[in-house]
């Protein structure tokens, strides 16, 4: 199976092209802050220029779109989930679309799912940044009438987690390890028995 695997950031779209686990083609492309300022501040209003620009990078590469079985797209803004996989549908899209928080992130499904349907294939997401698996504990913000929001680098945190996991030759589920996520956007946090604490 050939997938495409879409991560739209503030300043760059990274895309990477893989047969199973075999990554057969990666590209990072860059945009100034002078292509991005006609959009403005609503990031779905960039969708047609990265759009074009993902599919440029592919014909540059050989890589017709019509030979991709499958689309990753790098999770959005949604309404708070459980980790997981989850396809992109009309309701993910309406969710992106309306997102209070504009995330670049959230061009991912938008843009996944428009070259998906164009090529009667499936976009995909796993462990968006929205993923809701906080503990009790975690929750606490401070003060009684406010309760945290789980919003962090959940699709880095679990990844490096079951690494590590697999690692010492144990389950996800089993291990306690800190991960700090250090990009663009910086988050910490702890599994504790799959128990996500940010």
């Amino acid at each position: 199976m050939k997938i495409l695997a879409i991560n739209p950031g503030s300043t760059s779209t990274k895309i990477g092209l893989f047969e199973g686990t075999t990554e057969l083609f990666e590209k990072t492309l860059r945009h100034s802050a002078e292509e991005l300022a006609p959009f403005g501040a609503v990031v779905a209003n960039q969708k047609e220029f990265r759009k074009e620009a993902i599919l440029a990078a592919l014909e540059e590469a050989g890589v017709k779109a019509s030979e991709l079985n499958a689309i990753a797209c790098r999770g959005g803004v949604l309404k708070p989930i459980a980790g997981g996989t989850y396809k992109v549908d009309d309701a993910v899209i309406a969710d992106l679309l309306e997102a209070q928080i504009q995330h670049p992130a959230s061009l991912a499904g938008i843009i996944g799912k428009e070259i998906a349907d164009e090529n009667g294939i499936e976009a995909f997401f796993t462990d968006a940044p929205v993923t809701y698996e906080l503990s009790e504990l975690a929750s606490f913000s401070g003060h009684k009438a406010i309760k945290r929001k789980g919003r962090f680098h959940a699709l880095n945190q679990k990844a490096i987690a079951r690494k590590f996991a697999e690692e010492q030759g144990k389950k996800y589920e089993d291990v306690n390890v800190i991960v700090c996520h250090m990009g663009g956007g910086i988050t910490v946090g702890v599994t504790w028995a799959a128990k996500l604490l940010t």
